[in-house]
């Protein structure tokens, strides 16, 4: 059994599977595809050996990121618990990594939706920690709001299953609409926790010059990411100018600038040391076209 621990601040307690060495306690809460074979007991890794209900699926599989980064694994089952709710589902155990420094994480969290999920992961985690189908198992303990809240700071993280801890907000609330992602067969359906950008700035430089002023820019919140990830394309003219290279022409001539970020009306700002990792901007270009950017760790 894979177990969770979460009594309100989330105790960091994991380790991958299959690693071959122990992590250190630093969690992706990442709106993607599966779920990673984690464990916490005390810190130590997740020996499938040891648990009596762990299956190994037999199945293989490969996820890449929009930032070139990858991994592998084998896909397995077992009860996975996450604070008092747990559920017998299917999983990626990862192996293999590419990109990043995976080394700093403990895996995956699956919070994404299933649209976006591998066929041999049909379900990310939290998906499966809400099925109402399986109320009556007897190996499950279902959370009836489909509803996570997620904060992260410099060096903790807090989730919440079920809604949000208002001690833990300041200000007002922004709600905004999640928008659903155009399929190759001309429908939609929700992928990515993504949302309408109506302006992003570097200081008082706009990096989004839209030739229509009336449109905005889709971006995907993606804790599974570390830094703010811009386009570097014009989308057929949509654009003025290359977003990312508006940011390397404008950064490097102001002291120490803050980056605005609308959303819905709503402007909220990136304070310079907040972006600044090891001394650089931590605001990568977006290595494939998909008209979007990204909202990494840093927002």
């Amino acid at each position: 059994t894979v177990v969770w621990d979460v009594p309100g601040h989330l105790r960091q307690r994991a380790a991958a599977c299959g690693a071959g060495h122990r992590t250190t306690s630093h969690l992706l809460f990442h709106a993607s595809l599966l779920f990673a074979c984690l464990a916490s007991v005390h810190g130590g890794q997740f020996h499938p050996n040891k648990s009596t209900s762990f299956i190994n699926e037999e199945q293989l599989f490969k996820v890449e990121y929009l930032d070139d980064a990858s991994l592998t694994g084998f896909v397995a089952e077992d009860i996975v618990q996450l604070g008092d709710y747990y559920v017998s589902t299917r999983f990626g155990c990862v192996t293999t990594s590419k990109g990043h420094d995976w080394a700093q994480a403990d895996g995956i969290l699956g919070m994404g939706f299933p649209a976006a999920a591998l066929r041999s992961v049909p379900f990310p985690l939290f998906w499966a920690l809400t099925d109402p189908n399986k109320m009556s198992l007897d190996n499950s303990n279902i959370l009836m709001n489909r509803i996570f809240t997620l904060m992260l700071s410099q060096d903790r993280g807090e989730l919440v299953l079920g809604g949000h801890d208002p001690a833990s907000v300041e200000g007002e609330m922004v709600t905004t609409n999640v928008r659903a992602s155009a399929l190759a067969d001309g429908s939609e359906a929700f992928m990515h926790y993504m949302i309408d950008v109506q302006s992003l700035k570097v200081g008082t430089h706009e990096l989004l010059q839209f030739k229509d002023k009336s449109i905005a820019i889709q971006a995907i919140l993606d804790s599974g990411t570390s830094c703010l990830v811009v386009p570097d394309d014009t989308f057929g003219g949509g654009l003025l100018t290359s977003p990312f290279k508006a940011f390397q022409k404008h950064f490097g001539d102001m002291d120490e600038p803050t980056i605005h970020i609308t959303i819905e009306g709503q402007t909220f700002s990136l304070p310079y040391d907040d972006y600044m990792v090891d001394d650089k901007p931590c605001v990568m270009k977006m290595k494939s076209t998909p008209r979007t950017f990204l909202l990494g760790d840093v927002f």
